[in-house]
């Protein structure tokens, strides 16, 4: 939603890779998160990564994490919320590039298999 009665299209889902635990947590998520997410949806139509004659029959389920880090920080009135959506928008840009090219390919995937490992899961214990 880019606002109030503004669905952008392709439709999208925000869910949250955390427990929104208050009233900030919610309000980050619906304001910041949603209005980045929604923003760089609907330039990635405008700009042509996303066909606009799919737009209405799409959809996409943005899986988001708010590092817990940001909470004190927005309630001691210190955190760079222009910073937040433009991270999170740059991250929905470059998702949805990737998802429409293919990237990574399964080739790539299954190749990588066993060199790659999760940023933070790695060290935690002995990939098989």
């Amino acid at each position: 939603v880019r606002d109030i009665n503004q669905m952008v299209r392709p439709v999208c889902m925000t869910v949250p890779k955390v427990t929104l635990k208050g009233s900030t947590d919610v309000a980050l998520f619906g304001g910041v998160v949603q209005a980045a997410t929604a923003d760089a949806i609907l330039d990635c139509v405008i700009e042509g990564i996303i066909p606009k004659e799919q737009a209405n029959d799409l959809c996409i389920i943005s899986l988001v994490w708010i590092d817990p880090g940001c909470i004190p920080l927005e309630k001691e009135g210190k955190l760079d919320k222009a910073d937040m959506y433009k991270n999170n928008y740059d991250a929905t840009k470059l998702a949805i590039k990737r998802a429409l090219n293919d990237e990574p390919s399964i080739d790539e995937l299954i190749a990588n298999r066993h060199k790659i490992k999760h940023c933070m899961w790695e060290d935690s214990w002995d990939q098989k």
